[in-house]
């Protein structure tokens, strides 16, 4: 064996370090003028449509203000206090908070199970019902609200019809009508019209298991079920996680199937607070724009605590 002598290793580090290029010296002089360039927009639509709009909403929250006239009657913390009195406001965080909750519990097992059969390698037909899951992403959730107030209409709706016709109900049933259905048939609408986004994460989760697993765990006997609690579970946890929280915090974000399906009734029983602060702010007259940023920065408080628990899980679910 040759052995190598410590000149001989000084030279091949310095000739190393000749050749090597530092990362400071790619980017010099005009390089940095087109970085800035192309950076540009996107900073000034950052900082105009969501930076501004948030620090403006805070501001609002302590002055009495219609959104027309001077900014002048600062009323300092008069708008929260208000709010914590307000029993529609509170209706309206546990509708929204309700709407979440099951939103998630049913689209997150309802996809990954999808997403689950639509990797197994003995599926037919897989870029079809991949296509027909993920349609009703493409159609706007205004669109969509609209297409249901039809479908589900008491007097002439399909669904009505279907189910009439198969002599499954007596009579037709008043889903967005009534205080019992209203909520339900939002959250299900919801649930069609963005499960297939959430099958895709699933589906991207999954490739990221190693085949060799499963392999090991035929081998031991398992069954597809022990598989997926004993191997799939656990090795995409850390982004189960992220799907999960996800989920729930878009489903905060609940406004345009209100408005087009129920416009907050039956009642008050599908007042959401996205909802609310529209109305408080652009509809009922009075406008009351600073009491409705109030009610913004609330709502945004607990999204932003729902957002923080997620990194908190995350961390934990790495670890």
């Amino acid at each position: 064996m040759t052995t190598i002598s410590a000149a001989q290793k000084r030279n091949s580090r310095r000739a190393k370090k000749k050749t090597a290029v530092p990362y400071s010296k790619q980017v010099r002089g005009k390089d940095y003028f087109w970085v800035y360039l192309f950076l540009t927009p996107f900073v000034v639509l950052y900082l105009g449509f969501t930076i501004w709009p948030l620090f403006a909403t805070v501001i609002y929250s302590f002055f009495e203000w219609d959104g027309i006239k001077p900014l002048e009657d600062f009323v300092g913390l008069e708008n929260f206090v208000t709010i914590a009195k307000d029993p529609l406001f509170w209706l309206s965080f546990r509708n929204t908070l309700v709407f979440a909750l099951v939103n998630t519990a049913v689209k997150i097992p309802l996809s990954l199970l999808m997403a689950i059969l639509l990797t197994r390698k003995w599926l037919w037909g897989k870029r079809f019902f991949r296509t027909v899951y993920f349609a009703p992403l493409v159609i706007p959730v205004a669109m969509a609200g609209l297409i249901f107030s039809l479908l589900l209409h008491p007097a002439n709706g399909a669904v009505n019809d279907m189910l009439v016709s198969a002599g499954l109900v007596a009579k037709p049933i008043d889903f967005l009508g009534d205080e019992r259905l209203a909520l339900l048939s939002l959250i299900l609408v919801s649930v069609w019209q963005i499960f297939g986004q959430y099958m895709i994460y699933w589906m991207a989760a999954l490739q990221n298991v190693p085949e060799d697993l499963y392999e090991a765990a035929e081998l031991d006997g398992a069954n597809e079920w022990a598989k997926l609690i004993y191997v799939t579970l656990p090795v995409i946890k850390p982004v189960a996680v992220v799907i999960v929280f996800l989920a729930f915090v878009n489903a905060l974000r609940v406004f345009g199937l209100v408005v087009t399906m129920t416009g907050g009734g039956p009642g008050f029983q599908t007042y959401v607070v996205p909802y609310f602060i529209y109305t408080q702010a652009l509809v009922d007259f009075p406008f009351r724009y600073g009491y409705a940023s109030a009610a913004a920065v609330l709502f945004g408080a607990t999204v932003l605590l729902a957002v923080m628990l997620q990194g908190h899980f995350v961390r934990r679910s790495g670890e």
